[in-house]
């Protein structure tokens, strides 16, 4: 017996078994709810989604609470580096006039020491003894 001959009885049952287990899972649906019990289920399904939108509601609360909470301390984060930052810019303004200060004053000395020595060189000498 060739292997042809033994595989399509198999494949056309497999086929049949697919097509019958297709038909019950259909079967085996439940029919949707009418009347009296329609009304129950729809209850229950408005049950479960007051609950889910509860739970929905107080979710966003939460978030809506987190992001005011995260809103002030950014503020506050934008505050404080206001401030750092403005005393950063007074300290380097100060520094900056030290160093001008520093600078003049050393000019100052430089100028009279100049002054002093051209003095001196203009004296006269003594004699040597």
């Amino acid at each position: 017996m060739k292997l042809t001959t033994k595989i399509l009885p198999l494949l056309a049952l497999a086929a049949a078994l697919a097509a019958t287990l297709g038909a019950t899972a259909a079967i085996a649906q439940p029919p949707p709810p009418q009347g009296q019990d329609a009304a129950q289920s729809s209850g229950m399904d408005m049950k479960s989604m007051k609950a889910e939108v509860a739970q929905m509601s107080a979710q966003m609360d939460r978030i809506q609470a987190l992001m005011k909470d995260n809103m002030a301390k950014m503020e506050a984060a934008d505050a404080a580096m206001k401030t750092h930052m403005d005393a950063e810019k007074a300290k380097m303004k100060s520094d900056m006039a030290l160093q001008e200060a520093t600078i003049q004053q050393l000019q100052a000395m430089t100028d009279h020491m100049r002054a002093m020595s051209d003095r001196m060189a203009m004296m006269p000498m003594g004699e040597p003894r």
